[in-house]
């Protein structure tokens, strides 16, 4: 190989490298303590979890099977079967799932917005928003 070729895979290395790394600070950079995990079973949200304490609102219970709150453990329907979602320190993952390749369980915690937890084979979405706050003195009324 020719001294401009080497020079050129170094580039592309170097850029690759850099691009990696601001990517993977960005993302662990925008964790949200105080935000809320929603559960989708296709487009429909099913459940809410917090990411503040691991409280959780049950939006439609045709979906979600059970809660074990003392190991803060939420049972929802996959389209394969049960898929099992633990919350821990402001964070949750999928920790158990009926799937050809098991993905779901493979996916690491997520307590970012820019890390969704997809278990596609169920169709289910697990995506972390952060907490909407609106001021108590505000009453609609700008002026």
């Amino acid at each position: 190989m020719k001294r401009n070729d080497m020079l050129l895979i170094g580039i592309v290395f170097l850029i690759g490298a850099i691009s990696y790394f601001v990517i993977f600070f960005l993302s662990n950079d925008k964790v949200v303590d105080d935000g809320v995990a929603i559960v989708y079973y296709y487009d429909d949200p099913i459940l809410e979890i917090s990411l503040q304490d691991g409280s959780y609102n049950i939006i439609n219970d045709t979906f979600v099977i059970n809660v074990d709150e003392g190991n803060n453990k939420y049972i929802v329907k996959g389209t394969n079967g049960d898929v099992e979602i633990e919350y821990n320190e402001y964070r949750v993952r999928v920790t158990d799932e009926i799937s050809p390749k098991n993905i779901c369980q493979k996916q690491s915690w997520s307590s970012s917005p820019l890390k969704p937890i997809t278990c596609l084979p169920n169709n289910i979405l697990i995506l972390v928003k952060e907490r909407e706050f609106i001021p108590a003195d505000i009453d609609g009324i700008s002026g």
